[in-house]
């Protein structure tokens, strides 16, 4: 249990990564920000992506806890459904490729043909974490894994995440609103008896580098 929870750990980081490249990257921010008028919103673009930012933390964690931890797959659960319906009528189930290339393509299914955006997320999504911790290195917590079930919440407080500003003033450590509360949730927990019993809380925006933005 303690290789998961390290792993957790990574993916959550990887996750992140997603969730900072969706804002950060031009060709993906403005998917995540673009709005239809009243009368264009049959074609639900903005929504989708926004759910497709969602989707691939959840899958990214999903496919490599079950990669590292064969037996486990069954037992992780999330929010969001993987399938997706672009505008040409296909119904696509996302998933993570082997390669950077064959996610790339993937996705640019998804996303209708953009091409720029497909690979900027691929790029991202391929991307590996390395994590160190001497604490968690000492740590010794023993629990089958068989009786383990995994919780995903891939992007929480959305609107924070699409409308949040960088720029929010803590109020004694606390933030009322902004980036800053973006979370990405994972819990573990005895599937036998719904008991929790561990989590990874991973805040992608709570700093900002002065130089990069």
């Amino acid at each position: 249990m303690s290789d998961i929870l390290r792993e957790l750990l990574c993916v959550s980081e990887k996750a992140a990564n997603i969730a900072r490249a969706c804002r950060q990257q031009e060709a993906l921010f403005q998917l995540l920000i673009e709005e239809k008028k009243e009368g264009e919103k049959n074609k639900k673009f903005a929504v989708d992506f926004k759910t497709l930012a969602d989707v691939l933390v959840q899958e990214v964690i999903k496919q490599n806890m079950e990669n590292k931890f064969p037996g486990l797959e069954k037992n992780i659960f999330g929010e969001e459904s993987n399938e997706f319906t672009n505008d040409w009528g296909e119904k696509i189930t996302l998933r993570l490729c082997s390669t950077e290339e064959e996610t790339a393509e993937l996705l640019s299914k998804v996303l209708n043909g953009n091409k720029v955006a497909s690979e900027a997320l691929a790029r991202v999504v391929h991307q590996d974490v390395a994590f160190t911790d001497p604490t968690l290195d000492s740590t010794e917590i023993n629990v089958p894994q068989d009786i383990l079930g995994i919780w995903v919440d891939p992007i929480d407080s959305t609107y924070q995440y699409i409308k949040g500003s960088a720029d929010i003033k803590s109020n004694q450590g606390i933030f009322p609103c902004g980036l800053q509360c973006v979370t990405i949730l994972i819990g573990v927990y005895d599937i036998q008896t719904g008991v929790p019993l561990m989590g990874v809380i991973n805040q992608p925006f709570v700093s900002r580098d002065p130089n990069t933005l």
